[in-house]
């Protein structure tokens, strides 16, 4: 799953003297609209905006007063999630208005105080979702969220040569905190996102050793080495160099976010996109890393839209194929336990059968939100419908018991739907190839016109034929 910023820290760590706020000249206007990047590398393909539209439906449905709450109180980084990811969608902005809202009096409890606690991640996050929600994250509810964020990042030193250690890792990201230093590679990437837009004199270097923690074969590292380690970059085959794939895209996606065109970066992503299509399998899926490491949809979500940033349309619109046949659609005839969490996306198949009879348990809850909040993204490229939608009956009249063929056209690849007659219904899915599809239902009883329908998350089709006893 997402390797989520924690505010919560075990060991501490020195940081190099930074100056507060140096090196900030302006932040860019933000907007609450999709970004750049992603309306770009959609322009030249026929994407569906159901899956993600019904998706984030959901999932504003499931804010409490603007806050994502569990079982144990508010959790301040789903909610972040949450809101990032309903900047992707158009016309979201009442839900990224509740998220601002709410999250931004609470905002020391997720980036510390500034003083005894400062989370260097968690600053970047915050930041990352101020912008999406058309704020200025220089001042973020009377917090300059990127002044703190540069006090977290070490220091070049003024002589290299006299103090090599300091060099290793100069840029990197640390935590100040009583209770240690949980920053990592997730929370670099989100820092050199919001240090390159806010145009900060330590972008550069917060970008170089975000790149030194690329491997040669193109995967992003989750974890730094420790602070006195000589080399700072990740070494393949090395322990703590480890492949690992959410920490890959999101690194991806927050590089291609931070605007920095420069050769070593666009460099990095390349090798970076090699390495997700060749770790992609042929049903689209991809597997996290670490232990549990399991095929889901959180980490092919989040590949998915790395690669589609990337202009990989093929391979992100396989990943957003796969993520879709995980979002149960069960409407009339077909009516489950879940139905009435339409748009909700499992993280893996097997939950499914499940909750459709009992619904999404209390305790599993955070789960399928976590899910569906990256699967909205990967969900961006999901393939549009080559034909018009609608159902048609191969006859137009028959006798009463018979089965009778009729045909569905119009679903988007992967798109759950049910059809049905009074007395008889099919699940089905959109066929990657978008061709019709075909199946028998039995017509009841009655001398009398009957209706075949066919319901899709958000829209239907219907026809008639005549049935004879």
């Amino acid at each position: 799953m997402h390797h989520r910023i924690r505010p919560i820290r075990t060991a501490a760590v020195a940081l190099s003297t930074v100056a507060l706020g140096a090196g900030v000249l302006a932040a860019p206007p933000a907007t609450a609209d999709a970004s750049s990047a992603l309306r770009s590398a959609k322009a030249g393909i026929k994407t569906d905006s159901t899956p993600s539209n019904v998706a984030a439906d959901w999932i504003t449905d499931e804010l409490t007063n603007g806050l994502m709450v569990g079982q144990n109180g508010p959790d301040l980084g789903l909610t972040l999630d949450t809101g990032l990811a309903l900047v992707s969608v158009p016309d979201r902005d009442a839900g990224v208005a509740a998220i601002n809202t709410a999250f931004k009096p609470r905002l020391n409890e997720y980036v510390g105080d500034g003083t005894k606690e400062s989370y260097a991640g968690a600053l970047g996050k915050a930041a990352a979702f101020a912008r999406g929600a058309g704020e200025n994250p220089i001042d973020y509810g009377g917090v300059n969220l990127v002044a703190r964020l540069e006090e977290r990042t070490a220091d070049v030193p003024a002589d290299p040569t006299k103090e090599p250690q300091a060099a290793a890792f100069a840029g990197r990201i640390f935590d100040k905190s009583e209770s240690g230093n949980f920053a990592n590679v997730v929370g670099q990437s989100y820092a050199v996102r919001e240090l390159s837009l806010a145009r900060s004199a330590e972008a550069a270097a917060a970008r170089d050793f975000l790149l030194k923690q690329q491997c040669a074969s193109g995967y992003f590292r989750l974890n730094f080495d420790k602070a006195n380690v000589p080399s700072q970059s990740c070494v393949e085959g090395a322990p703590g160099s480890e492949a690992d794939t959410d920490a890959t895209a999101l690194a991806m996606i927050n590089l291609i976010e931070s605007n920095d065109t420069s050769a070593p970066v666009k460099a990095a992503l390349d090798k970076a996109s090699a390495w997700l299509v060749d770790k992609q399998r042929n049903s689209g899926a991809l597997r996290s890393s670490g232990d549990g490491a399991q095929i889901n949809t959180n980490t092919t979500a989040l590949g998915g839209y790395a690669l589609g940033l990337m202009r990989q349309s093929d391979a992100a619109q396989k990943a957003a194929l796969w993520v879709r046949k995980n979002q149960p659609v069960d409407k009339y005839k077909c009516r489950t336990a879940l139905t009435s969490d339409t748009g909700v996306v499992a993280f893996r198949k097997d939950r499914i059968k499940g909750a459709s009879t009992t619904g999404i348990p209390a305790d599993a809850r955070d789960e399928w939100r976590r899910a569906t909040a990256q699967a909205i993204l990967g969900l961006q490229f999901a393939p549009a419908s080559k034909d018009r939608f609608r159902i048609e009956a191969v006859r137009k009249q028959a006798r009463a018991g018979e089965r009778v063929q009729f045909r569905v056209y119009g679903l988007a690849p992967s798109e759950s739907a049910c059809m049905q007659v009074k007395g008889d219904f099919f699940r089905v899915k959109g066929k990657k190839t978008g061709n019709k599809i075909v199946r028998k239902l039995q017509l009841p009883t009655g001398n009398q016109r009957r209706v075949g329908l066919v319901k899709t998350s958000d829209d239907e089709a219907r026809t008639t034929i005549l049935v004879r006893n």
